[in-house]
């Protein structure tokens, strides 16, 4: 995003919910909400870090985690047609040339996802048959190859900021799914090299301060690992 936004091209970001129960990650049986204006002002920041329009929402209620049980007025539990309705209103609105969402897995199972994934893929498959649609339509994915890199990415993490509880449940169903849902190399089509926006992109990830646990992309000793 913050590379076709630094090349003169408009670039739009639909969030469908609003991260509402983000609020104690890694948990089972717990109370994960949170205020849900915490994740929209730190989605704003993130859009303005990469030089985006305003961020768009739909206000559903975050689903939680698989095993967490959806809460009322969450995406998990929107009516389908009603969600890809949607979607397609604003797509025919701003007429995007092209739609990035996330691949069916939803990279590590998410329920929403998943579910974002679904709808924002029709929505896309019904704009593009209407004149002036959309033209190209990407699934962003986690290559297997990177599983590996990742995995000892994640425990040197957790050993550099002091982290020594045992994984939780949660964390442990993640790692699976990730592992899991990883796509084989042969199948991905496009790699987008961002050196030259690696600045913004880190800058847009510090805002997502609820999400760190109290670790910023922009420190210096994050990024040299």
């Amino acid at each position: 995003m913050a590379l076709a936004a630094a090349a003169g091209n408009p670039v739009w970001v639909l969030c469908v919910t609003n991260g509402d129960q983000g609020g104690r990650p890694g948990e089972m049986g717990v109370d994960h909400s949170l205020d849900p204006e915490i994740r929209l002002e730190e989605l704003r920041c993130a859009c303005s870090e990469m030089g985006i329009a305003e961020p768009i929402f739909l206000g559903y209620r975050d689903s939680g985690m698989e095993g967490w049980g959806a809460p009322e007025g969450s995406l998990a539990l929107a009516d389908a047609e009603e969600v890809v309705g949607r979607m397609v209103e604003v797509i025919r609105r701003l007429r995007p040339a092209v739609i990035v969402t996330f691949d069916p897995g939803g990279i590590y199972g998410h329920p929403d996802h998943v579910r974002c994934s679904a709808t924002a893929t029709e929505a896309y498959r019904r704009a593009a048959a209407e004149p002036g649609g959309p033209i190209a339509l990407y699934h962003q994915v986690m290559p297997r190859s990177r599983i590996a890199a990742m995995r000892v990415a994640m425990e040197e993490e957790r050993r550099s900021s002091g982290d020594t509880a045992p994984p939780s449940e949660d964390d442990r169903r993640q790692q699976e799914a990730f592992e899991r849902l990883a796509r084989p190399d042969e199948e991905i089509t496009t790699i987008v090299a961002i050196g030259d926006v690696l600045d913004r992109k880190l800058a847009a990830l510090a805002c997502h301060d609820s999400q760190m646990r109290g670790r910023r992309w922009d420190d210096p000793e994050v990024r040299s690992n």
